[in-house]
């Protein structure tokens, strides 16, 4: 009788959840939100590791997350803070990262101001905007692999983003 009752309490924990309880509040309190995943803008021929990306994850009103784009041959990347409106508008207030027309500042010097949009049109990301203010969407969402986000979520920069640094 015994072995049952210890059979059907792990059960039951397995079941719920409530082992794993402490590791995924922590993981899932990170993570959610409109902008949070990774996004690709891919143009012609251009082979995927050399499509730009954004790879976001949202806590709150805070998004945080890092860029990448290959131009002339080269690879340039970096960080990113912006600040949801609304379930479709937020704007970057900082980024930092390999001198590009991204960036002016290297993540190791901190972080450059900047006051950008960031939007979703029709479920297509946009970081930029036409003259008339229209959305200019061309980043599509592509599936993030877990353990691409749990490395991300690790980083203790992105810990500090998502807590309200800077």
């Amino acid at each position: 009788m015994r072995k049952w009752t210890v059979v059907m309490v792990l059960g039951l924990v397995a079941c719920t959840g409530l082992g794993a309880k402490a590791g995924s509040d922590a993981a899932s309190s990170a993570a959610n939100g409109p902008f949070q995943g990774e996004w690709a803008a891919c143009h012609g021929e251009t082979p995927p590791d050399q499509c730009s990306r954004y790879v976001l994850l949202q806590r709150g009103d805070r998004v945080c997350g890092t860029w990448f784009h290959f131009a002339t041959g080269k690879e340039y990347r970096g960080r990113i803070v912006a600040h949801a409106d609304s379930s479709t508008e937020a704007r970057r207030t900082h980024v930092c990262g390999r001198q590009s027309v991204e960036s002016d500042t290297e993540c190791e010097d901190g972080w450059q101001r900047i006051d950008k949009p960031l939007r979703l049109c029709d479920g297509v990301l946009s970081d930029s905007t036409r003259a008339d203010g229209s959305c200019f969407a061309d980043y599509q969402s592509v599936p993030l692999a877990d353990d691409a986000r749990a490395a991300l979520q690790a980083e203790p920069w992105m810990q500090a983003c998502l807590s309200g640094e800077p």
